[in-house]
């Protein structure tokens, strides 16, 4: 449940940045986040970039990096839990049939 608040954050920060075009150094922007701990996580991630002088613009190849590791994580967990649903339900069923 977590992972989709933060998938929401992460969106209104990178929708901020499509909305006004800085998607390049050139057009980078100052930008004072709503959700600091947000914004620094995708600094860290390199998704958004600071010109040095208190500007920052949208990485678009590292976003598409990112969400391609959080749709692969995502679907590991998935895969996990349907494997250990799968065993919970056998477990049951040879229960039951005892």
């Amino acid at each position: 449940m977590l992972g989709l608040f933060r998938g929401a954050r992460r969106r209104r920060i990178v929708n901020d940045f499509v909305a006004v075009g800085a998607t390049r150094a050139r057009s980078a922007i100052p930008y004072d986040p709503l959700d600091a701990a947000t914004f620094r996580r995708l600094r860290g991630y390199g998704v958004i970039v600071d010109d040095g002088h208190g500007r920052y613009h949208l990485d678009a190849t590292r976003l598409g990096l990112l969400r391609g590791a959080v749709r692969r994580r995502a679907a590991a967990v998935a895969g996990a839990t349907g494997l250990l649903a799968s065993a919970a339900a056998a477990m049951t069923v040879f229960a039951l049939a005892e």
